[in-house]
């Protein structure tokens, strides 16, 4: 309960940091020490907002019975779009492919969708080589859609395999000191698959990479 009255309490005072540095950055006139300030900060608000956010979730999954979602018809191709778009504006410096194939409409929620795949798109940015491309497949298929997230390099090990989902984790050893994750970003993945009715499996090898893959049902 206090974890959720804290973010809750939160979350309106970082919108108002974010807007506002939002707004000094459209400015004119900046010199490029203010810009780079300014845009340091802007990222770090953005940070917060997210652990506010997933926060937010977790209490909401673990005191209301899990997350809330709010259906409505989606393309799941233009969202997974959109997605890697933004992905692709915030990491230049990484190759992002996206496969698609088949009828991608349902009925789901397109905000928690887009989350789910954000999230599992910055764990394979995070934990993949620079060098190593991060592959998104939508595959449509009879009563269902299925999507994953696929990046080469180290697999996760084994001992780590078998708390991936659950919450404060993290797949590696270690503290998160670039990203600052409270480590709740695969529980909400899980969480946001099961309000929709769905499943999710990882698999993990040398020689194969790393995929999340997600069954949604169109309607359930």
């Amino acid at each position: 309960h206090l974890i959720g009255i804290v973010s809750h309490d939160l979350r309106n005072p970082l919108g108002a940091i974010l807007m506002g540095l939002e707004l000094l950055l459209r400015r004119e006139g900046l010199d490029a020490r203010m810009q780079r300030s300014l845009s340091r900060l802007h990222a770090s608000t953005e940070r917060a907002v997210r652990m506010v956010r997933d926060l937010l979730d977790f209490t909401q999954a673990r005191l209301g019975g899990g997350l809330r979602v709010s259906r409505a018809p989606v393309d799941l191709h233009a969202l997974m779009r959109g997605v890697v778009e933004e992905n692709e504006v915030t990491h230049p410096e990484r190759e992002l492919r996206l496969e698609q194939r088949g009828d991608a409409h349902g009925a789901w929620d397109g905000d928690r969708l887009a989350q789910l795949v954000g999230n599992l798109l910055g764990n394979a940015l995070k934990y993949s080589p620079e060098d190593c491309p991060v592959t998104v497949r939508v595959l449509g298929e009879e009563g269902q859609v299925r999507l994953s997230v696929h990046n080469g390099g180290e697999p996760i090990a084994p001992e780590f395999m078998a708390r991936l989902f659950q919450p404060l984790q993290r797949a590696v050893e270690g503290t998160d000191k670039a990203g600052r994750s409270v480590g709740l970003g695969l529980y909400i993945v899980e969480q946001i698959v099961r309000a929709h009715g769905g499943d999710i499996h990882v698999t993990s090898t040398v020689e194969e990479g790393t995929t999340f893959s997600v069954r949604l049902p169109r309607d359930s």
